[in-house]
């Protein structure tokens, strides 16, 4: 007697950094963040492509350090590293974020040092606006 063995594969309807030919692309969007800073504080923070390194984004307002104050972070996967970079006022930054799976926050760790010392914080940006067009479907055209 054979007996055969039937499999049913959801697939989530989510979208996955894999799912962009450029991962950038995933995040690439304004993002409204929540900061732990002094005091807290939220504000946005715009997340472009580098048009010349494939892993580098620029960060506008990243600490809310004003709109035309870009920072850069490099992308391996599901995280963002910021290298120590001085912006505006002499602020030096460096730090960490993780996209979560589903795309629609990031968690950052990072620090600010300053005359006055360093200082950590934590923050989380949430998703703001939609990215309009998916690489997968231009590719599949």
């Amino acid at each position: 007697m054979l007996m055969f063995l039937t499999v049913t594969v959801f697939q989530s309807c989510q979208d996955d950094i894999t799912d962009f030919a450029d991962p950038r692309d995933a995040i690439e969007k304004s993002w409204r963040t929540n900061d732990s800073g002094n005091p807290n504080a939220d504000y946005d923070v715009i997340i472009t492509k580098d048009t010349d390194e494939t892993t580098k984004v620029w960060l506008e307002n990243f600490h809310a350090l004003g709109f035309g104050e870009k920072i850069s972070a490099t992308m391996a996967g599901d995280k963002l590293t910021i290298s120590n970079q001085v912006m505006a006022q002499d602020y030096t930054i460096s730090g960490t974020g993780i996209i979560s799976s589903d795309l629609k926050n990031i968690d950052w760790d990072y620090s600010v040092t300053t005359t006055d010392g360093t200082d950590y914080f934590t923050a989380q940006s949430g998703e703001q606006v939609v990215v309009a067009a998916k690489k997968r479907a231009l590719a599949s055209l």
